[in-house]
């Protein structure tokens, strides 16, 4: 991973500051492991506790994980602000926001923001590079792969361009002398803990493989969702006054991810390529939607600061998306 002056200005800026976000990732992706997203769905506008969320995660009595769910409630969500929008009346509060875009209390929420984008960046990539292709898909074929299964291959390819991203933003050999001597890490999760934990998948049957692309696109919207509730933004990926279109509900869809790419694959081992076209363009047109979703999601997070094209990030990524 290349060098660069905005690679180390946002890892000492942002990506060790907020690594709250990725042990989150992870605490939340294990637990949706044998947990339905539905118990999660409407914890933020419950606006829990950091115990009645520790005991919700049970983990109890687990020190380092206990102090994971401590921080994100308790200093991470507690100090976001509200959003500069307009006056509002929620319940027994009034509040109307008075906040930068990138403030250090903004920062986490925009970082949980980058992540949920690059991970359908990274779906969207392979998909304009399979079809760019002729429905190849030789140039993504690696020493694992054997068969060419387009599940698995669709899987093989998230799985690794997600590695490369938490390596860039995981390297403490690239952050500065002075922030590194300020980590505390004798009772606490570990860079190498948090690589490890997310990417210690070897998956050998196409159903867990989705399954666990699915758990890792919820595990970054429940942490949107929390940190958008503490804002009083319930609906922060709904365009304005477009709430018929559920762009939250399109993200995770079982007639999106988990029937496509499937089906998709079907079509590949039938060699039915007038169905496969057809799935290619519903995959394509609900992946637009969730893009879109999350971008102005980020338009709101930033107060209107940050408006980004489809293939944009708030955050440096590297160069995961060129090789």
């Amino acid at each position: 991973m290349p060098e660069s002056n905005d690679i180390l200005n946002d890892i000492n800026r942002v990506f060790i500051p907020c690594r709250t976000i990725l042990e989150m990732e992870i605490l939340t992706s294990l637990f949706l492991e044998s947990k339905n997203y539905s118990l999660l769905k409407d914890v933020p506008t419950s606006h829990p506790t950091s115990q009645e969320l520790i005991k919700l995660f049970n983990v109890t009595d687990i020190e380092p994980l206990e102090r994971i769910l401590k921080h994100f409630i308790d200093v991470i969500i507690e100090k976001l602000k509200p959003i500069v929008m307009y006056q509002r009346n929620f319940h027994d509060r009034f509040r109307m926001g008075n906040i930068v875009a990138n403030s250090k209390t903004r920062l986490c929420l925009l970082l949980a923001l980058h992540r949920l984008k690059l991970k359908f960046l990274v779906i969207k990539d392979f998909l304009d590079k399979f079809e760019r292709d002729r429905f190849s898909l030789i140039k993504f074929q690696t020493t694992d792969i054997i068969n060419l299964d387009f599940t698995e291959v669709f899987y093989d390819y998230y799985y690794e361009k997600n590695k490369m991203n938490l390596k860039l933003m995981l390297s403490s050999k690239r952050a500065s002398e002075r922030v590194s001597k300020l980590l505390d890490t004798s009772k606490s999760i570990t860079n190498d803990d948090i690589y490890n934990a997310i990417t210690f998948k070897n998956l050998s049957d196409n159903n867990t493989r989705i399954k666990f692309i699915m758990r890792e696109l919820k595990a970054s919207l429940f942490i949107c969702k929390m940190m958008f509730a503490k804002i009083d933004v319930y609906y922060p990926f709904s365009l304005g006054k477009e709430l018929d279109v559920n762009y939250e509900e399109i993200m995770i869809s079982q007639d999106f991810i988990p029937v496509l790419v499937p089906a998709i694959n079907k079509c590949m081992h039938k060699k039915n390529f007038d169905q496969l076209n057809q799935c290619l363009k519903a995959f394509n047109f609900m992946l637009d939607k969730a893009l879109d979703g999350i971008n102005y999601a980020i338009e709101i997070a930033s107060g209107g600061q940050i408006n980004l094209a489809q293939n944009e990030m708030i955050f440096t990524t590297g160069n995961i998306f060129s090789i």
